[in-house]
């Protein structure tokens, strides 16, 4: 983005929900005290903020960007004061915000959901890196089997339909190959 100066098929909002996501897990993190959740996630977080910062600093007209911003702010700020007035001990607040980032980050997850609806439809596999997504999946993976070790949903949960996803994914880059469009 800073290089082309352009924001041009930049997945704004995706930062956006990544931050809530990360952010969330990260405190959830230090609620249950699990040193992985904190490392990653305080980094997924600085990430996210650059990219938005990134974007926001690109972008030609910043006002949807700082509205949109300001919604995400809003709702962190919402679901802390939440947590933190209604509950009284981190058991419960740890429950609370564990299943908000969860759903936050399953959300993510399945959203691409219409790009592979239309893929199927046209017969193409645009917009599917395969590289992306087999690293992606190896990823999701990975954090299936560690919540799955530890027993907790709020982190294996988001990454059962990234997987399935994926894997419809990859069976479409499989199906069409590497054409772009289908003749017509």
């Amino acid at each position: 983005m800073i290089k082309s100066k352009s924001t041009k098929n930049v997945p704004y909002p995706f930062f956006l929900l990544g931050l809530v996501g990360c952010e969330g897990m990260w405190h959830y993190g230090t609620i249950i005290n699990n040193g992985t959740l904190i490392l990653l996630n305080s980094f997924g977080t600085i990430l996210q903020i650059v990219y938005i910062l990134a974007y926001i600093s690109v972008c030609k007209s910043k006002t949807q960007p700082l509205l949109y911003l300001s919604i995400i702010l809003s709702y962190l700020l919402g679901i802390y004061g939440y947590i933190y007035t209604v509950y009284d001990n981190d058991n419960q607040r740890g429950a609370v915000l564990g299943a908000s980032s969860s759903i936050v980050t399953t959300i993510m997850m399945v959203l691409p959901v219409f790009e592979i609806v239309d893929n199927f439809k046209n017969k193409n596999a645009n917009g599917m890196p395969p590289v992306m997504l087999i690293f992606g999946n190896i990823c999701a993976i990975s954090w299936l089997w560690y919540g799955i070790l530890l027993g907790d949903i709020n982190i294996y949960g988001p990454n059962i339909p990234g997987i399935l996803l994926n894997t419809i994914k990859l069976y479409a880059i499989f199906l069409y190959g590497g054409k772009k469009e289908k003749d017509l």
